[in-house]
């Protein structure tokens, strides 16, 4: 339960930064640990963190010089995630299977999330 009001959460703050026309982010879908650590959901095709080749698991630990455990998700996403075009981000991540903590650099930029078919409803003919 806790982990659906989570991303519940999530994407009503995603949903909220998008809506701020200045504000951008390098398109990362995270989530909160217990330690306050995020964990990378998914990365956006064709956005800067795709570029650098981050990942599905990446576990990201500092945002420039934030050190991510313990801190408030809303500020890390609002205040160090998203951002002004163009700005830089520096991300610190461990990944699962490699040593050590990795760093990257990345330019915040407008991204276009991919579009999806809407629902519909077909109704069958009996026997069909």
């Amino acid at each position: 339960m806790k982990f659906v009001l989570l991303l519940l959460s999530l994407s009503l703050l995603v949903g909220v930064a998008i809506a701020e026309e200045s504000s951008v982010g390098v398109g990362l879908q995270v989530v909160p640990t217990d330690r306050g650590d995020l964990v990378v959901l998914g990365v956006v095709e064709g956005s800067p963190a795709r570029a650098a080749g981050l990942q599905s698991g990446d576990l990201l630990v500092q945002v420039d010089d934030l050190v991510l455990a313990g801190v408030d998700f809303e500020t890390v996403a609002r205040r160090y995630l998203w951002g002004k075009a163009g700005t830089e981000v520096t991300l610190k991540y461990m990944r699962p299977g490699l040593a050590g903590v990795h760093s990257v650099t990345l330019r915040r930029q407008g991204l276009q999330a991919p579009g999806k078919e809407p629902v519909g409803v077909r109704m069958l003919r009996p026997g069909s």
